[in-house]
């Protein structure tokens, strides 16, 4: 009996140290990123993993940008190790979505890493891009830095794609985005105050749908919002506010799947006497949040297949750029004819790289 009373102080004060910041656990030893799980379970030479995260690090540091919607056609040879990083600016409630299509070689994985720019970069934040893609809801309007990088020994051309979608299903039957015609921020009353949310127009009487699952918590009809419903977003989810409605079709407590009908577009409360509109409103832990993001619905750039072979030459006085556009910075000015190689086609803009610098250039101007 004394001994297993020993036993179990000893196993309780090493739960204590393990717990303890002084303690420390040795890294990654419960590290369950994709990742993590790859290098350890890699069977090649340790050169090969070497020079592979160190490109990964490598990456993490690029300061490259591009906009929503951004597509390339990549293209790597068997003995590529290269990690492709983008900067990108994103806002609460957008869902970004990232997708490589099917590689010419079925079964070999594709890593992407999803961080704030401004963080150290975490290999245990690593996921697989699967067949389906990378998909996350935004939690902070932020600009955000992505790396992709193939697996060792991948052979093959992929068209990565890396664009956003709303996280929010369009609360009025029927319409989308032009029938959004009042912003976050536009003045009221004079400039008294500054709207909050945004106003969707549409006839009299169109249905006004649940953007989520939920639970409705309140309807009502007062104030400036008039007849309202408040749609509940998970237990510890956002508020959805629904208001101006001409009439309401769902009580306090209900359960509502997405596209459920909790009203209809009306002109009560203070849009009395204008036009029809849902005016629609998020808010978290109290405060408003731009619904905008949430809701706009954005086209995927798609690519041409158009293959450029890796090696190419580049004419002399070359601006090298941040990203793929005249509207990003010139970073450096190549001022002879140098030997480049392609990373990846993105339109009419190459990100190539050479001994010491890497951009986007012009397809023009090449050799």
């Amino acid at each position: 009996m004394f001994r297993l009373k020993n036993v179990i102080l000893t196993a309780c004060v090493s739960i204590v140290l393990l717990a303890c910041d002084g303690f420390k656990m040795p890294k990654n030893i419960f590290d369950s990123s994709a990742r993590a799980r790859y290098e350890r379970s890699f069977k090649g030479a340790d050169s090969l993993m070497t020079e592979w995260k160190k490109n990964f690090e490598v990456a993490a540091t690029s300061q490259l940008s591009v906009h929503d919607g951004f597509s390339a056609i990549v293209e790597y040879e068997i003995n590529d190790l290269h990690a492709l990083a983008y900067h990108l600016e994103l806002n609460r409630g957008e869902r970004l979505i990232i997708k490589a299509g099917l590689p010419e070689s079925p079964g070999q994985r594709i890593f992407v890493d999803v961080d704030p720019a401004d963080s150290p970069v975490s290999p245990a934040s690593s996921q697989l891009l699967q067949a389906d893609g990378y998909s996350e809801v935004i939690e902070n309007t932020g600009r955000y830095r992505i790396i992709i990088q193939p697996e060792i020994g991948f052979s093959g051309t992929f068209n990565l794609r890396i664009y956003t979608q709303p996280s929010l299903a369009f609360p009025v039957a029927g319409k989308g985005n032009a029938a959004v015609q009042s912003f976050w921020g536009a003045a009221r009353d004079g400039g008294a105050r500054n709207h909050e949310g945004v106003d969707i127009f549409a006839a009299r009487g169109t249905p006004v749908v649940a953007a989520v699952d939920g639970i409705v918590m309140r309807t009502g009809h007062q104030g400036l919002g008039g007849k309202q419903v408040w749609l509940r977003d998970g237990l510890l989810g956002n508020s959805l506010y629904y208001a101006h409605l001409d009439s309401v079709m769902t009580t306090a407590g209900t359960r509502v799947r997405t596209g459920d009908t909790l009203g209809t577009v009306g002109t009560t409360g203070n849009a009395k006497g204008g036009s029809p509109h849902l005016h629609f409103g998020i808010y978290s832990t109290g405060s408003a949040v731009d619904p905008w993001p949430f809701l706009r619905k954005r086209d995927a750039a798609k690519s041409s297949p158009l293959k450029i072979p890796a090696l190419q030459t580049l004419k002399a006085s070359s601006n090298l750029r941040r990203g793929p556009g005249a509207d990003f910075e010139i970073i450096a000015n190549v001022p002879s004819k140098t030997s480049v190689r392609i990373l990846a086609h993105v339109g009419d803009w190459l990100h190539i790289k050479t001994e010491s610098l890497e951009g986007f250039v012009l397809l023009t101007r090449l050799y």
